[in-house]
Formats: C-alpha cells, sequence, structure tokens
C-alpha cells in the first residue's frame, strides 16, 4: 500500500528491478556508468567476496553459480565482526524459512550491494522458494571481475580470502536447528548474527489522549530513574557511527490479534478489572497440578495495573516488564498497553533515556535495538493476557513462532539532527541507511510544513517535529489499519502452505500403493489441514468484522496538516485493499475447503477398494476353509472306520499271540484247551475272535471319549482392560510364570506384545490349570486385553465361572504390583453384577437378615449383613469382619462343600445361611483366639 513512485514513462528510464524499492526509476546521472574513482574498498571487498561463491557460465554445459541473500548477509556481518568491512549493523527482522527471527544486518553494506547492482557490477536473481517467500541471489558480471583484479590490493584479497577460507575450503552458510553455521567438511562454527545486542534504557508508559477516558488516572512516570542506564552497559560489539539522532521520542508499537467483544470481556476479567485488587503479576505458564500447596514458574514476570476499560469494548493498562537481563544491563521497560474489541492492540512508551542520553540526541543504532527488544518483550506480555483460543490462532498464524510475530513502529519526535527537508533523508547514503535500522526499508519522505516531516518505510513511519503529537488520531487510524495489512500479509503466506498441503497430500493419493502407510497418514494430514481451515476461517470473519465495527476511526481530519498526512499515509487505500484482499481470501478458502472434501471423499474411496480387496480375500480364504472343512468331515468319517478296523486288527493280532501256529497250538496243553474245545468247532473261534474285537473297540472308543470330555468343556473369557501397568513389576511377576510364546507387533505409535502361559498350581484355580493370553503396548505401559481359558470335563459341572476366573487373575495382578489397586478394582467391577428381583427383597424388619460366617474349626459363627451384596461386596464383609484384607479371603464356601465363587452363587444365599471361609495367613494365635471366643 505504501509503495514508492513508479515513472510514466518506463521506456525512457533505467529500471532496476532488485532495486529494494521495487520498480524504481533511477536519475539519468546514476544509470550511466559509474568511474573507477566513485567505488570505495567496502565495494571491492564486497565484490570480491561475491565472486568467491558465484560463478558466470562461460559455455553451454557448464552451470551458473550464485549466491543467496541471506548467506551473503551473513558473511557480511562476520566481515564486520572480524574488521574486513568498515560498516555499522543492527538487529532487523528478517524471514528464514517460515521463521521470522532477528538478525545483526548491515543496512550500509546492503547499500553498497545496491550499489553494485546498479553499476553492473553484479548481477540479480529474483528466486521463489518452496516456502513461497521470494529471495534474491547474486552473481559477479565480468565487469565486475575486471574492476577487482585492477583496483583491489593483494592484502585486501588475502582479509576476504581469512573472512570465507578455511584450509584453502570455501566456507558454506547453513541454517541448522534455528542458527547459522559456518562449515566446511571438516570444519563447523556458530555465527552470532542471531544475537540480538542489548542496551541499557529506561522508558514510561504512554497512551494518546485519544485512548483514555476523560478523568482516568494519570499514568506512570519513570523519569526520575532516568539517569540509572547512563552509568550502565550495553552488549554491543560494534563501533556505531551516529548520523541522526532524534529528541524527546514517543513510540507506538501497533499489531492486530483476532478479538472480539467475548475476548475483552475474558481479559477483563483475567485482569480482574472490576476487583478492588486490579491487575497483579502474570504468567503464560498453565496450571497443570492447580489442587497442589505449591507451584514453580520460570523466571520473567509481567506486572499488569489497570487504567480504564470497559468491560466488552476495550482495556487500558499499564505493564512492567520483570525480565533477567545481561549482567550491567538496565532496561526499565513500563509499557502502556491498549487493547480493544476490532483487535487494535497498542503499546506505548516515552524514552526517557538510552544509554548516556537523556531524552536528547537519541541514536538511531541504539533505538533500533530498543525496539526489537520491547518486540520481543511485548509478545510475551500479550502471551501472558490472551486467551488460550486467541494462542492457538496465532500458533496456527505463525507456525507456532509467535514471540518473533512482526509488528508495525510509529516514532514521535520534536526534534531530529541534523534538520533538513524531507527528501534528503532518502540520499541512498548515510542518512537512508540510518533510518533503514528502524524503518526497514524507505518508501517515501515529505514535509507537512515548516517544521515536521513524516517518513514511511516498510516497518512503519517516523513523524517528527514541534507539532507531532497533534496528528495522534491519524497515526493511529494508520497504525491500526497497517497492523491489519501486516497480518493479512502472514494469513496470505499461511493459506499457500495450506494448498502445498493439499498439493502433497493429492500426490499420496495417487501413489498410495506404494506405502502401506499412505492412508493413515493422508487422513491425518486433512484432519489437519481442516482444522487449519476452520481456524483461518475464524480468522477471517474477526477481520472482515473488524473493519465494519467502528468507521469513525478512518474519518477523515479536517486541518490541512492532518488531512496532508491521512493523503500520504494512503488510509482509504489500505482499507479498501484489506477489504477486498480479505474477500478474495475467503475465496480462496472456500475452495481449499472444497480441495479437502474431495481428498477425503478420494481416501475413502481407496479405503473402500482396499476393503473390498480384503472382502475378496477373506471370501477366498472362507471357500478353502469350507472345502478343508469337507475333506475333514471325509476324514473323520475314515477316521471312525479306521478305528473300527485297528480295533479289530489288534484284536485279531491278540488272538494270533495266544493261539498262533508259532507258538503255542502245537503244545499239548494248548490243543487240549484251545484247539479242540474251540479251533476245532465250527463257528466258534469265529465268534470268540469277535467278542473280542467287540471289547477292544469298546476299551478304545472309551478310552478316546473320556480324552475328548476332559477338553470339551471350555471356559473362556475376554477382557478389553486398556489400563496403566507398571512394566517392571510386569517382568518380575512373569518371570515366575512358565511362559510358552512370545509375539512382538510394532509400528510408529504402538509397540504391542503378546504373551502366553499355562498356570502351574491348580490349587489357586479350583484344580484347573488355566491359559492365559496377555496383550500389553510396551511403549507407552498399558494393559490392552486378557485372554483366559480353562479346559474341563464337559460331563462334570465346572468349579469355576467366568467371572471368578477374572476376578482371580487381576486380584493376582493387583497383589504383584502389575496394576493400581484403583485400576484393578475398575476392572474386576465391571463384572455382572446381580439384578435382586422384587419378589427376592429383604425386608429390613426381618428378624434374620444376616449370614453366619465362620473359619474352620471354629466353634461360633459371626454374623455379616445380609443384602444385595456382590460377590466382591461379600468378600469385603468378611474381611471387615475378621480384620484382614480382601485378598486374603481365599474362598468362600456354603456348608456342607459347595464353593461360592461369583455373583450368581452370592444371589442364591438365603437369610440365615452359614458360611465357612478360608483366610491366607491368619495367625495361629489369632485363630485360637477366635476359637476361644464366646
Amino acid at each position: 500500500p505504501m509503495g514508492g513512485p513508479a515513472g510514466a514513462d518506463l521506456r525512457r528510464q533505467v529500471v532496476s528491478p532488485f532495486h529494494h524499492k521495487g520498480l524504481v526509476p533511477l536519475p539519468a546521472a546514476r544509470a550511466e556508468e559509474r568511474s573507477d574513482d566513485f567505488w570505495t574498498m567496502n565495494h571491492m571487498k564486497l565484490l570480491y567476496l561475491i565472486s568467491k561463491y558465484s560463478h558466470c557460465a562461460q559455455t553451454v554445459r557448464e552451470k551458473e553459480r550464485w549466491i543467496r541473500k541471506l548467506p551473503l548477509l551473513v558473511l557480511m556481518y562476520e566481515g564486520i565482526v572480524q574488521k574486513v568491512f568498515e560498516y555499522d549493523y543492527a538487529p532487523a527482522s528478517e524471514v528464514v524459512e517460515t521463521t521470522r527471527v532477528y538478525l545483526n544486518v548491515t543496512q550500509e553494506g546492503k547499500d553498497d550491494l545496491d550499489d553494485l547492482v546498479e553499476g553492473k557490477l553484479v548481477k540479480g536473481l529474483r528466486l521463489s522458494t518452496k516456502e513461497h517467500q521470494s529471495v534474491t541471489a547474486y552473481q559477479i558480471s565480468p565487469s565486475g571481475l575486471q574492476l577487482i583484479s585492477k583496483r583491489l590490493p593483494d592484502e585486501e584479497r588475502q582479509m576476504v580470502d581469512d573472512l570465507c577460507l578455511v584450509d584453502g575450503k570455501l566456507l558454506q552458510v547453513v541454517w541448522e536447528e534455528s542458527k547459522f553455521l559456518l562449515r566446511t567438511m571438516t570444519f563447523s562454527r556458530e555465527s552470532s548474527i542471531t544475537e540480538a545486542e542489548d542496551v541499557s534504557y529506561v522508558v514510561s508508559p504512554y497512551l494518546p489522549r485519544v485512548l483514555r477516558r476523560v478523568g482516568g488516572p494519570v499514568m506512570s512516570s519513570n523519569a526520575h530513574r532516568a539517569s540509572e542506564s547512563a552509568s550502565k552497559e550495553s552488549t554491543i560489539r560494534d563501533d556505531l557511527d551516529e548520523v541522526i539522532t532524534i529528541s524527546n521520542v514517543t513510540i507506538l508499537i501497533g499489531e492486530w490479534i483476532p478479538f472480539g467483544a467475548n475476548q475483552v470481556v475474558e481479559m477483563n476479567l483475567k485482569l480482574g478489572s472490576n476487583e478492588r485488587c486490579q491487575g497483579g503479576y502474570f504468567t503464560a505458564q498453565v496450571d497443570d497440578d492447580s489442587t497442589n500447596t505449591q507451584c514453580e514458574v520460570p523466571t520473567g514476570l509481567t506486572s499488569v495495573t489497570i487504567l480504564d476499560h470497559d468491560m466488552t469494548r476495550f482495556t487500558n493498562m499499564e505493564a512492567q516488564v520483570y525480565y533477567p537481563e545481561d549482567d550491567g544491563v538496565v532496561q526499565v521497560e513500563h509499557f502502556g498497553i491498549h487493547t480493544r474489541m476490532d483487535g487494535t492492540v497498542v503499546y506505548g512508551l516515552m524514552i526517557e533515556s538510552v544509554m548516556d542520553r537523556i531524552l536528547e540526541n537519541i541514536s538511531l543504532d541504539n533505538l533500533a535495538r530498543l525496539l526489537v527488544d520491547v518486540h520481543i518483550d511485548s509478545s510475551k506480555i500479550m502471551e501472558s493476557l490472551l486467551s488460550s483460543h486467541q494462542r492457538d490462532l496465532l500458533d496456527m498464524i505463525f507456525l507456532g513462532n509467535t514471540l518473533n510475530r512482526d509488528k508495525v513502529n510509529v516514532i514521535i519526535a520534536d526534534r531530529v539532527v541534523p534538520k533538513q527537508s524531507a527528501e534528503r533523508y532518502l540520499d541512498k547514503d548515510a542518512f537512508e541507511n540510518e533510518i533503514r535500522q528502524v524503518l526497514g526499508d524507505t518508501y517515501e519522505a515529505h514535509d507537512l510544513g515548516d517544521s515536521d516531516i513524516v517518513i514511511t518505510g516498510s516497518h512503519g513511519i517516523m513523524l517528527v517535529g514541534p507539532q507531532s503529537k497533534m496528528q495522534e488520531p491519524v497515526l493511529l487510524a494508520f497504525l491500526s489499519l497497517r497492523s491489519r495489512d501486516v497480518f493479512v500479509h502472514n494469513v496470505f503466506s499461511r493459506l499457500f502452505i495450506i494448498d502445498d498441503t493439499l498439493k502433497t497430500a493429492r500426490q499420496l493419493i495417487a501413489k498410495y500403493e506404494r506405502d502401506p502407510n499412505s492412508i493413515p497418514r493422508i487422513r491425518h494430514t486433512l484432519s489437519e489441514t481442516s482444522k487449519d481451515i476452520i481456524l483461518l476461517e475464524e480468522v477471517l470473519l474477526y477481520l472482515q468484522e473488524s473493519l465494519e465495527q467502528d468507521t469513525s476511526i478512518w474519518a477523515e481530519p479536517v486541518d490541512d496538516a492532518g488531512h496532508k498526512l491521512y493523503q500520504i499515509l494512503k488510509i482509504k487505500s489500505i482499507l479498501n485493499d484489506l477489504q477486498i484482499r480479505i474477500t478474495d481470501m475467503q475465496k480462496v478458502l472456500l475452495g481449499a475447503r472444497h480441495e479437502v472434501n474431495g481428498l477425503r471423499q478420494m481416501t475413502d474411496t481407496i479405503a473402500e477398494t482396499q476393503m473390498f480387496r480384503l472382502q475378496e480375500e477373506i471370501r477366498g480364504n472362507s471357500s478353502d476353509m469350507l472345502q478343508q472343512l469337507k475333506i475333514n468331515e471325509r476324514q473323520s468319517t475314515s477316521l471312525d472306520v479306521m478305528q473300527v478296523i485297528f480295533a479289530g486288527s489288534l484284536a485279531f493280532d491278540i488272538l494270533d499271540r495266544l493261539t498262533g501256529e508259532w507258538s503255542v497250538v502245537h503244545t499239548s496243553w494248548a490243543r487240549a484247551y484251545i484247539v479242540d474245545p474251540f479251533m476245532s468247532k465250527p463257528l466258534v473261534w469265529f465268534l470268540i475272535s469277535m467278542i473280542v474285537w467287540f471289547g477292544v473297540g469298546t476299551a478304545v472308543f472309551s478310552v478316546m471319549r473320556d480324552l475328548n470330555d476332559k477338553t470339551a468343556g471350555v471356559i473362556t473369557y475376554r477382557v478389553k482392560v486398556n489400563k496403566a501397568i507398571d512394566l517392571n513389576a510386569l517382568d518380575t511377576y512373569l518371570s515366575r510364570k512358565a511362559v510358552m510364546s512370545e509375539d512382538g507387533n510394532a509400528d510408529a505409535l504402538n509397540a504391542h506384545q503378546k504373551v502366553s502361559w499355562v498356570e502351574r498350581d491348580p490349587t489357586k484355580w479350583e484344580g484347573y490349570m488355566p491359559k492365559v493370553e496377555m496383550i500389553y503396548d510396551v511403549k507407552h505401559g498399558f494393559l490392552l486385553s486378557v485372554y483366559l481359558q480353562v479346559a474341563r470335563r464337559a460331563s462334570k459341572p465346572a468349579k469355576l465361572r467366568p467371572e471368578t476366573l477374572k476376578m482371580r487373575f487381576f486380584t493376582e495382578l493387583q497383589e504383584a504390583g502389575v496394576m493400581a489397586p484403583d485400576d484393578a478394582a475398575e476392572v474386576i467391577d465391571n463384572t455382572r453384577r446381580r439384578q435382586t428381583r422384587d419378589d427376592e427383597l429383604v425386608s429390613v424388619e426381618d428378624s434374620t437378615v444376616f449370614l453366619k460366617v465362620r473359619v474352620p474349626g471354629e466353634r461360633h459363627y459371626r454374623e455379616i449383613p445380609f443384602g444385595r451384596q456382590s460377590y466382591l461386596e461379600l468378600r469385603e464383609e468378611i474381611a471387615h469382619k475378621f480384620d484382614c484384607r480382601p485378598v486374603q479371603v481365599l474362598q468362600v464356601f456354603k456348608e456342607p462343600d459347595v464353593l461360592i465363587a461369583d455373583d450368581d452363587d452370592v444371589s442364591r444365599l438365603k437369610p440365615g445361611t452359614v458360611l465357612e471361609v478360608n483366610i491366607k495367613k491368619l495367625a495361629a494365635h489369632k485363630a485360637a483366639a477366635i476359637a476361644a471366643a464366646p
């Protein structure tokens, strides 16, 4: 909205497409080739540095080599630190990939770089990154190579070589883990370009009069502490050259945050605006254990004092920051903060002193470092005051990098030194470089009258003059709209990321057969993208409503100076552009939502296709299994026949062994007792053979039936647990079991382990030996499911019921420390409880409403209440009566020997029933005492 002016006839002008202002017509004098005397030694060394990292192809097969702007800025900063370049630097906000960071950038070096491009000694190349950011790369031209060969001395070349070469290898600039590294194959070191320097300063809170209520409390002042910064230090490592100083400085910093009436109310409630003790200390830390006695918070708190407020419209407050600083650095940070329903947030402060300058002659170099500190600390303040939903919105827009989000600066001063006309400050040299440290890339400069000037830039504006504070309403309108413009730019960048995400999802769908995990990954991606789209739609609604709520703030002023400033800042143009851009982004979001729905349908179609294939495979397997069952059925019939034949063969073989001709038939006794009475008579031996065959067959079938009967009656119980367990206690527990098999199944999210064993102690399980199969998650420490199986005789009643089996197993896990008592009790409590029928209700007036309980050897009974007990409640009553724990009550019998094992057995008890219990580890002296009791 504040782009520089373009010439009417570009065909007659020389244009630099790589200039920081965009398309800027160059004066004819500057368009001509400059003489060699124009270029300084800093120009020469910078040109030589670019030549080390770039190469112009001489043949078709060669590749062009360029150096990107950001690595070049890092090398220029390192050159300043090593005294290779005679430049100043100041912290400035730059975007690295998708992260905004503060880097120590030299504006003088950037100006010299622009000079080289304009002089055609360096070529510029515009590129678009995969993050949809526009970057510039540079390459030395043939004329540049000729110039450094003629003008650059060998000792200056050696200084640049020492900067960029290590052991003859060229240093590469790498962005890794939020820091820049300079490395070769054998060397690596971290650059300090990301370490913003601190200066000592004292500021007082300030808010424009138009934002305050009439008769509100007077704002605090730290003027009496201004001298504290004069005797303190800074962390600046460079020697600063002051060109411009300003006096009586007031700074307004603006940003836009999604707000509404409910968020304003929530903030006022959080601040206690209507309470007797308003404000207090605040932190962004969330209290995860609100019932604990003590809490710990990180160092660095914010003290807030309420000035005036409206519960649904705005809040004015003072915030003092208590963040630790480096030793020797004093920073008295006391801000005025204005938040209102349309989302505008204004931070205001008056500079009392910076280093040894009190009110007067504040250096722009030091002011740039102060602004960076205020930007970061103001983000921390708001993080403490915003709701969690607002923080989620900001995290989504800024990809989690909310502390370094960009803001808009409005710098107001009474006087500037040197005082000159506005256009002379944009000299593309020392003055402009100094101003760019606080305003970013400069756009325009205008005189508002005889004594006031305004300079606009990419990061805000600077208004200087004795009448500057008279224009606060216009400045606030600009600040509010420009803050929205910055936020809209970030939202638009976020739309590009969503578009890339959807393209990636579409590619995954197209190649889903190559990756078996593609469908879950696609669904997760679409789910996250759909959530981001919903949040973006909400943000755009907030933006749209904020432009429609109160249009009076955009009203055009009536005084000449205010009207001129209103036109210079193009407030109407910014407002109209914002409305158009918001409407356009709503269309883009609608398209993205349709794209998500389409991709979700495609994913569902793929999932249905995979399910259809699986069903076809299952159908084929089922057909094979059916065929196998038919074969097995025929084989079973054949097996029965074979068993009959086998019994006959066995019977005949037994007779043959008894009467075979090779053994005993030739003996006299065999002839007398076997041959003559049986074998010599017709059909007698045949009948004897049939009788033996029948007897042997009956014995074989009886043995097979008994074997089948032992395993035909099966008790099984499947339990879905999903409870936390102690893996160390589980390992100890399993070490005592005869584990038969273990099986593992792991993926990116879980690591499941299946283990099975057979219990070897039949006394704990009523003579049975259950088979146990347990599945647990070794990655997260959760017991997922348990399968219990008992093989018993089908011809006899079961001694255990499934609920009892389950209860005893989980009680054992609890005693072994594998499961917490509460978790084990919850799983056991899921056992089916008895539902008492109306005809079984027992009246309290009944004379017999109790059960009689004793242990073996007792001569008397103990009474426990009789009612609607479950088996667990019955054990608890018995344990209470015998002063022991429920887990020590091993068995409960109804006399004479009927086992009570589950809720069904308890439901069949009648009042006055005599029960006998076995209690584990009951001391002998206690048993004797019980027996002797009257």
